[in-house]
């Protein structure tokens, strides 16, 4: 016949059990923490120096600022235009 393991025991065993854990005996463990979804890694933006006439310079910043956007967004515009209609 199997001795059969008194309270204290299992209760000592637990102890042991739960400090190896960083755990006590009747606390839940931590609750894992959240994942936030992920972002998409932003690719390395390139300058570039683009040379215009004071009248096309003029032109595009009115052109933008009536739209609201920066200028920088209106190149990026004709630029994705033109790779849509599949430039080189």
């Amino acid at each position: 016949m199997s001795k059969a393991k008194r309270p204290k025991d299992l209760l000592e065993r637990m102890k042991s059990v739960a400090a190896r854990r960083g755990t006590a005996p009747g606390n839940p463990e931590p609750p894992a923490p959240e994942l936030a979804p992920q972002k998409p890694t932003p690719k390395k933006k390139v300058r570039i120096t683009v040379d215009l006439d004071p009248e096309m310079h003029r032109f595009l910043k009115i052109y933008a600022a009536e739209r609201g956007v920066r200028v920088s967004e209106v190149v990026r515009g004709l630029i994705e235009g033109l790779k849509e209609d599949g430039g080189p």
